[in-house]
């Protein structure tokens, strides 16, 4: 009788370290799996911020344009114009041509919603050249960026020892991703939740049974053959 108690007891232990390998083994996927779900809700958060950031940028509209000088139609007044056509207001904003400041920031540069502000091109009657006419702001973050007339549009980034204004590339494509990105990061969300709910390869309550009835049924069948044997 000790050797079938002996015999139960090790199927018992054996059974019990396979939940506990099983048990952990889930809690490692658990782990793994909240720690990618994080990161991904991080990245898209930020790049939710940054496409947001964009398209409020964006709302600062640059253009040029000009009209007839009274020496003379044969002479035109190039003008680069900026405006807000956003519902908060940028401040620092500066208008130039290349590296020429045309006209100091008046009001530190602030520029309301809905205002504008034109200055005049020192282009002495040519066509200027719409990849030197930008104005250089920073929104109500404290954001630096850089729109030129062509629109491009790039954003800014104060360098940590020097202060030095760094411009990225363009921002095109961030601006159409926050333009349609509402029903992206929805959809986003979405199959997150879904995947949340599974767990793939991972503890589940047909795998306790199974393991459950596997246990049940090598106790019966040792019993049932040391039985027989004795």
């Amino acid at each position: 009788m000790g050797e079938l108690l002996d015999i139960m007891g090790a199927v018992v232990g054996a059974g019990g370290l396979a939940l506990t390998y099983l048990g952990l083994r889930h809690q490692w996927k658990q782990a793994r799996e909240l720690g990618v779900r994080q990161v991904a809700l991080q990245t898209r958060e930020r790049e939710t911020e940054r496409q947001d950031a964009t398209l409020h940028a964006s709302m600062l509209r640059v253009a040029v344009g000009k009209q007839p000088s009274r020496l003379g139609l044969s002479v035109a007044l190039w003008w680069l114009t900026v405006t807000n056509d956003s519902t908060q207001p940028f401040t620092g904003v500066a208008l130039r041509y290349g590296d020429q400041a045309l006209a100091p920031a008046e009001l530190n540069g602030l520029l309301g919603p809905g205002a504008c502000v034109t200055k005049a091109l020192p282009v002495n009657g040519e066509e200027p050249d719409p990849a030197r006419c930008f104005v250089e702001f920073t929104d109500v973050a404290g954001r630096p960026w850089r729109r030129f007339a062509s629109g491009d549009l790039h954003r800014g980034h104060l360098g940590p020892l020097d202060g030095e204004v760094r411009w990225e590339a363009g921002e095109a494509h961030h601006v159409r991703a926050a333009l349609v990105g509402g029903s992206e990061v929805s959809a986003g969300s979405g199959a997150i939740a879904a995947t949340g709910g599974s767990l793939s390869g991972g503890l589940n309550a047909r795998t306790v049974v199974a393991v459950v009835c596997g246990m049940a049924v090598t106790v019966v069948m040792v019993v049932a053959w040391f039985v027989t044997v004795r």
